[in-house]
């Protein structure tokens, strides 16, 4: 049997946090906000599979805007159709690079 090591890996870990529940979860950087969502237990609409099309999965953001992915053409379409305010994300679209909060009107 050969010996083999691995380098030291640096994995950086962000928190997203649901409001009204609390619930948080711990994700890798970079992790989708739809994934990190549905790691909570909490239930998320979405009927496009992800490519920013329903607008299902709309989420206003309470605090940490800054720490997701600038949105991209589609979903400022998408957003802009349903008047959503500055503060809402698409979580199909959005990647997070920092602590999150987020909040829907059904949880």
């Amino acid at each position: 049997m050969r010996n083999v090591s691995f380098p030291d890996f640096d994995v950086q870990v962000v928190t997203v946090r649901c409001e009204p529940s609390g619930r948080e979860v711990r994700v890798v950087h970079d992790s989708n906000l739809i994934d990190a969502i549905l790691q909570t237990g909490l239930g998320l609409g979405q009927s496009c599979d992800g490519i920013a099309l329903c607008g299902f999965c709309r989420v206003r953001v309470l605090d940490g805007i800054e720490n997701l992915t600038p949105p991209g053409s589609e979903e400022r379409k998408v957003l802009a159709a349903q008047h959503a305010g500055d503060d809402e994300r698409l979580a199909c679209c959005a990647r997070i690079n920092g602590p999150v909060t987020v909040t829907t009107d059904y949880w």
